[in-house]
């Protein structure tokens, strides 16, 4: 798998935390990796921007390191 030799992409400094911040205000309750898994069931219902956040949290954040 390419993808895991290669370092994840980091994120900048001043994106960090903007997912959490928007579950927070939009999915109130929800954990960050459950709204992520929620959007990307959904996608049209959300912002590009949003969707690619949520991709990301589920890619990188959510998945379960071994």
């Amino acid at each position: 798998n390419i993808m895991a030799e290669k370092e994840f992409p980091e994120i900048k400094e001043k994106n960090q935390g903007k997912f959490t911040a928007w579950v927070k205000k939009n999915m109130p309750g929800k954990s960050t990796c459950a709204a992520a898994s929620a959007v990307m069931k959904n996608k049209k219902k959300y912002k590009p921007a949003v969707v690619k956040m949520a991709n990301y949290a589920k890619n990188f954040g959510c998945s379960t390191k071994k």
